[in-house]
């Protein structure tokens, strides 16, 4: 006994000891917080205690009125702190601009961790090194314009999986897809972990239940990734389909494959990149094209503007084919497609997490009269900008193009009732309850 309560007293005192490098960092971190604009703080919580037990559809307001406040007070920079890191958010571009235009700090935010199993080293989640650059560089033909001629009939995720996979899923016809329910229940637990801190004690997340749905998510949508590509590579070896010979004009899974057969990328690469590309291809599309479609009924002289303008480009006949040369004269639409993503941003917060000590723009107001071109980055910007924002552009104007030639919008609520949800994509908290009412 008497053995046992200085063993005891010793194991104490090194576990103790392993939490002084993360009592450092706390106060540190709430050393330099506190130098920082933003709402008020508790020296252990932070700003947790105001967002615990808000639903993602109430969050996007406590943090605008947050914002608000600051930007009153002649602030361009808001921190929040939640269990002891604390998150600067840049209220215009010219302070986002010290930390988009950084070609050293562009690391992922801790958040993004939770992905790594299904996207891995993705061009979405790698770190901004080598690989990152060699993987971003092999893979740029593969967003020509060329890529999305020819599938302009289709919808999000069916134009990603044939456009860029050479497959078909029909997911507008299956709505019940596993894959689509899959991403959405893997991006809301994702969500859940964000903002409740317990969540991210793997104990906690596995004894409420979280860690069995999480797996079979990931399982799902792993599985779909690797059908997907091993149907494509065993059509290529048994002569179904030909590899084309120019890489401007193969689909984005037949350069990979490609570049497999030349070692490199390996199978696992494939399959991150894979995954990487179908979420953010298709969910951020159909967000912003649903806000769109919302904003647009709540608007009908806008709406008639976007019809006209349509009319001039295609004709009256709605069955005429929409090309990529009629696309670029929709200059009406493209400006109000930028205006639904600046009142609604389809992913509502990105994270970068520093490396070393950077120096932002913090309390002046912003005196520059001309907007700063980083006020507007629904794409991003900078080294780390979305390799697929291009295509995704032609995408919307596409679906909407279909749409509103077709039909005339109406709401069937009013504009408030359906709320942008804080999630990893901003989904409507009532979905789009609109009518859609034959033009002809």
């Amino acid at each position: 006994m008497t053995i046992f309560i200085p063993i005891a007293v010793a194991v104490v005192l090194i576990y103790l000891a392993t939490w002084i490098p993360t009592l450092r960092t706390y106060r540190r971190h709430w050393e330099y917080g506190n130098k920082m604009p933003g709402p008020p703080a508790h020296p252990i919580f932070g700003n947790l205690k105001p967002i615990i037990g808000l639903s993602t559809e109430d969050l996007p307001f406590l943090f605008k009125k947050w914002a608000e406040e600051q930007r009153d007070k002649g602030h361009s920079i808001m921190r929040v702190i939640m269990k002891g890191v604390v998150y600067v958010w840049p209220l215009n571009g010219k302070a986002a601009a010290a930390i988009i235009d950084s070609t050293t700090e562009t690391n992922k935010g801790d958040d993004y961790r939770f992905f790594s199993p299904w996207l891995g080293g993705g061009l979405l989640l790698e770190g901004f090194g080598e690989r990152w650059k060699s993987h971003r560089r092999m893979l740029t033909p593969a967003f020509h314009f060329a890529k999305l001629d020819g599938y302009f009939e289709r919808c999000a995720l069916d134009i990603i999986c044939e456009a860029a996979m050479g497959i078909k899923i029909d997911a507008q016809l299956n709505h019940d897809h596993k894959y689509l329910q899959a991403v959405e229940g893997f991006n809301k637990i994702g969500v859940l972990v964000s903002f409740n801190p317990h969540l991210k004690n793997p104990f906690i997340f596995w004894a409420l239940g979280y860690k069995a749905q999480y797996d079979d998510y990931l399982n799902t949508l792993k599985s779909l990734s690797e059908k997907v590509i091993e149907e494509r590579r065993a059509a290529h070896e048994s002569g179904e389909v030909e590899m084309e010979t120019s890489k401007r004009m193969m689909n984005f899974l037949d350069l990979m494959l490609s570049m497999e057969e030349s070692n490199q990328l390996t199978s696992e690469d494939i399959r991150q990149e894979v995954d990487t590309f179908m979420f953010a291809g298709h969910d951020t599309t159909t967000s912003s094209t649903s806000w769109a479609c919302w904003n647009l009924a709540h608007h009908q002289d806008i709406q008639e503007k976007v019809y006209q303008e349509m009319l001039e480009v295609f004709g009256e006949d709605t069955s005429s084919d929409i090309t990529l040369e009629a696309l670029g004269k929709l200059n009406y639409c493209d400006r109000v497609l930028k205006e639904s993503k600046r009142i609604i941003a389809p992913v509502p917060a990105l994270q970068r997490k520093l490396t070393n000590d950077l120096v932002m723009d913090r309390f002046l107001p912003d005196e520059v009269a001309k907007r700063h071109p980083y006020d507007f980055m629904p794409f991003l910007a900078g080294p780390r900008n979305c390799i697929g924002q291009k295509f995704a552009q032609l995408n919307e104007k596409v679906m909407l193009s279909h749409i509103i030639r077709n039909f005339r919008l109406e709401p069937r609520l009013g504009y408030n009732e359906t709320k942008p949800c804080l999630e990893v994509v901003t989904k409507p908290s009532k979905g789009i309850p609109v009518r859609l009412i034959r033009r002809n």
